[in-house]
């Protein structure tokens, strides 16, 4: 059926096809890159654990898991948002269906590729850009280029009289996440070397989130509590006045990442005021929502859909907290090169970005397939997993952190530093462990939501069947 509708007309398409295939993609991902982030915890927690093999040593294996997680899960739930978000936004459909088909396949290739490679040690050696360049043009020019043109040609043939806040974000930020990566890879095509690489690189990684993980995921939000709850978005004015904020001071020089290096000091000083001012558009958002959310605080507990959304939003609240005072320099010092920054790293990943869009997923395969989903039990199993294990991981790798920074300061020997930290990382894999668990429970659910959920009547929502029973 794919084939045919990859070589056919894009009228003879359905509308809502290239949304499921994102869809499945994304969650299939989601379940690959968190069985390997298991897997690596595991070997950190118990050292001996798959030992004597090169290809399954920690080195090779980490980034795997971190790009999985970045270019397969999130970014493929974002496209099937934005498969299915931006038509019924602009009362339209789709640009194109056959282009959307088009690139989730070539998304699904040119990662499954670029993920092989990796994992037999064809790397670029800097962090979240460990793809070789090839690869980084091919999901470019193969991923990136195609979604954007099928977003933005969406919106212009939109039959609504203005652009709603979530097509203003989706818009902005597959073009914005293009230049990110073309300019955050220039090292490798001009063979940049020193402080200019280290630079690039890390602006590279602080804008893949700044200018493409945080705001559409917030744009998610904007589009799925107004619709699970009936109550109009509290504030545009608010709405766009995060947007702005959000593209002015998140899109920082992103020195801070690099604060111990000898790069000029007002560049330091400049991320580090900036890196604050991001609490701006988060406290715009944080609050936008909730203030949406009046009156309606009972989904909360019983749509499933709302239980992510609003726990996505509600983490939003520490992980801003931590990440604008972590990019002073005095912070910066304590926490640096620490468990903190992975724990960090997961509150903004695992923690805000993924329930956001596992609600998206959820509300979106139900609406496309016309099917309410299988089973509502499995649904919560799958959001408690998730939301303990992700807890177990986040408060046990704060932990660690700060003890790597006290045993810093007091000049602790390594090894009693590493030895205080091992039950921290045992918990580290007990909480990653469920959330792979969690996600293994959601494939099948959506799966067999796919084949025997019960067909929704016309004009119904199937959200809202889910919850007749």
């Amino acid at each position: 059926m794919l084939l045919k509708y990859l070589t056919g007309k894009n009228e003879d398409i359905p509308a809502g096809s290239s949304a499921i295939f994102f869809g499945f993609s994304a969650i299939f991902w989601f379940v690959v890159g968190t069985g390997l982030g298991s897997f690596n915890a595991a070997k950190l927690a118990f050292p001996d654990f798959v030992t004597g093999t090169e290809l399954f040593a920690f080195g090779h294996m980490r980034q795997v898991h971190v790009l999985a997680v970045i270019v397969g899960w999130i970014s493929m739930a974002f496209a099937m948002t934005m498969m299915y978000m931006t038509p019924a936004l602009g009362n339209t459909k789709l640009w194109s269906e056959k282009l959307g088909l088009w690139t989730g396949m070539m998304w699904n290739i040119g990662l499954s590729t670029a993920l092989f490679t990796l994992w037999i040690g064809i790397t670029s050696g800097r962090e979240y850009s460990d793809f070789a360049w090839p690869l980084d043009l091919v999901i470019l020019l193969g991923v990136i280029a195609p979604l954007c043109i099928n977003v933005i040609m969406t919106i212009a043939h939109r039959r609504t009289q203005g652009i709603y806040i979530t097509n203003w974000f989706f818009g902005s930020c597959t073009f914005m996440v293009g230049i990110v990566l073309l300019v955050g890879n220039s090292p490798e095509y001009f063979h940049l070397t020193g402080l200019s690489e280290a630079y690039l690189t890390w602006w590279n990684a602080h804008n893949l989130l700044g200018l493409w993980i945080t705001p559409v995921a917030a744009a998610i939000a904007y589009y799925t509590v107004p619709k699970l709850t009936g109550n109009p978005l509290y504030s545009h004015r608010i709405g766009h006045m995060h947007f702005w904020s959000i593209i002015v001071f998140y899109s920082t020089p992103a020195s801070h990442h690099i604060m111990s290096s000898p790069i000029p000091e007002w560049l330091k000083s400049f991320a580090s005021v900036e890196g604050v001012l991001i609490l701006i558009p988060a406290v715009a958002f944080v609050a936008n929502i909730l203030l949406t959310m009046k009156g309606k605080w009972t989904l909360f507990v019983e749509n499933i859909e709302t239980k992510f959304t609003m726990t996505g939003v509600l983490l939003a609240i520490p992980l801003n907290m931590q990440g604008g005072f972590q990019q002073t320099r005095s912070i910066n010092w304590y926490i640096h090169g620490t468990g903190w920054i992975v724990a960090h790293a997961h509150l903004a990943l695992l923690g805000m970005s993924t329930f956001l869009e596992i609600a998206a997923v959820y509300f979106g395969l139900q609406q496309m397939l016309k099917r309410k989903v299988y089973s509502l039990a499995l649904a919560n199993i799958h959001y408690w997993f998730v939301l303990i294990g992700f807890c177990i991981y986040w408060i046990s790798m704060t932990i660690a952190g700060l003890i790597q920074g006290a045993g810093k300061i007091y000049e602790v020997p390594y090894i009693d530093v590493v030895i205080a930290e091992h039950p921290y990382m045992i918990a580290r894999w007990v909480g990653g462990t469920m959330v792979f668990t969690g996600n293994l429970v959601w494939l099948f659910n959506m799966w067999m939501t796919a084949r025997v959920g019960t067909l929704v009547p016309e004009g119904r929502y199937a959200h809202e069947l889910a919850y007749d029973r």
